[in-house]
């Protein structure tokens, strides 16, 4: 019996990794091909995974004209192949890729959505953002949310009238807690390669370096506490994104000239880093699901996060971490001094933060529920 045929698409190839060894675990029942924009990890990822891939040019800004030749290559793949499901994510991708399937008469259009993109975007570009957003769900036939938090601010905002579904307890691709445990035999002890001794107190963080992540509240809050505290460090873990969304300039310049400031650039394993981080700061401006987060907890790493939706159903402030308003320097920094100069406060959060990841984002159970969700969605279109 032929296996239907599954698409995943996104806009750029480093997003696949959000499905990682999930898109070798759906070929149990599906035939899945991936598509995004050329780049080195769209070939090593298809590898991996033993998929056919297709590069489209996706631009990740609004252009119209790109957004239009993208279109019909789109359009064109789809007639050209027959999908019978495709699966649209992240914010370009996943409207063009709804729009052609449309067109094409796909008959499971599947919008997974990561995170509302329009929340960090103000005046006119929000009113078009939030208009795109709602023309993904027109044209999908399932949505699916990141979180609980992303599924309630489509309803608040007025996005869709549509069912929106949460697989388990959100997150797109769980965790793999065998991979991401403090044990595994495979990290390596990078403390010295970064000058850090015993002594230090190690701040982490680990994503992209732009603005919107909250990267210049938490410099600057670090700077602040390093000038009383010299023992402590600053691990940034990440690429910057100039053209898109870049930090201050003079905090760019301190990055690269304070000493106590490490930046590692980024790093296709994130566990060596995160086991000799203290603490895990992220005081993202927006998410729809925190997976550096999940990431940290596993490896028995409190976190100070913004209490956004995609943080505030992974951190339960005082429990597993500490959660912060947005964009406020000075309750950041704070929180930061806290787990400084409280030892047994950090060493509480750690006694419960992996168990915590461990038994709402598990991978397999997460991965056995989306093939399920999936194949319900296949037979129930034939």
């Amino acid at each position: 019996m032929t296996k239907p045929k599954l698409f995943i698409l996104t806009t750029i190839p480093l997003s696949l990794i959000f499905f990682r060894g999930q898109i070798r675990f759906l070929k149990s029942e599906f035939d899945v091909e991936i598509v995004s924009s050329s780049g080195d990890y769209l070939q090593s990822i298809a590898t991996e995974e033993k998929v056919k891939h297709h590069t489209i040019e996706i631009q990740r800004e609004i252009s119209f004209l790109k957004d239009l030749k993208s279109l019909i290559l789109l359009i064109q793949l789809f007639i050209t192949n027959r999908p019978q499901m495709i699966h649209g994510s992240t914010p370009k991708a996943g409207l063009l890729s709804m729009i052609a399937g449309w067109f094409a008469k796909v008959p499971v259009r599947i919008y997974y959505v990561h995170g509302l993109r329009y929340q960090g975007a103000t005046g006119l570009k929000r009113k078009i953002l939030m208009n795109f957003e709602s023309l993904s769900c027109f044209f999908a036939t399932d949505i699916f949310a990141v979180s609980q938090g992303v599924q309630t601010e489509l309803v608040k905002d007025g996005i869709t009238l549509k069912k929106i579904q949460i697989i388990l307890n959100g997150s797109v691709n769980g965790i793999n807690t065998d991979f991401f445990s403090p044990t595994n035999t495979g990290i390596q002890d990078v403390k010295k390669q970064f000058d850090i001794s015993e002594n230090d107190f190690v701040y982490g963080f680990v994503g992209r370096i732009v603005r919107d992540k909250g990267i210049n509240e938490l410099i600057n809050s670090f700077l602040a506490i390093n000038k009383e505290q010299p023992h402590t460090k600053l691990l940034l873990v990440g690429n910057y994104e100039d053209e898109l969304d870049p930090i201050d300039d003079a905090l760019k310049l301190e990055i690269r000239t304070n000493k106590n400031i490490i930046f590692a650039g980024f790093q296709q394993d994130v566990r060596s880093f995160l086991k000799i981080m203290d603490v895990f700061v992220f005081p993202s401006y927006r998410e729809g699901f925190g997976v550096s987060l999940m990431e940290a907890a596993a490896m028995n790493v409190p976190s100070i996060a913004a209490d956004i939706i995609g943080c505030n159903e992974i951190i339960k402030s005082g429990y597993n971490g500490i959660l912060v308003p947005i964009k406020s320097k000075e309750e950041l920094q704070k929180a930061m001094e806290l787990v400084l100069h409280n030892p047994s406060l950090v060493a509480q959060m750690k006694n419960v933060c992996r168990q915590y990841v461990i038994d709402k984002y598990d991978q397999s159970k997460l991965w056995e529920a989306t093939l399920s969700s999936y194949s319900k969605l296949s037979v129930s279109k034939d």
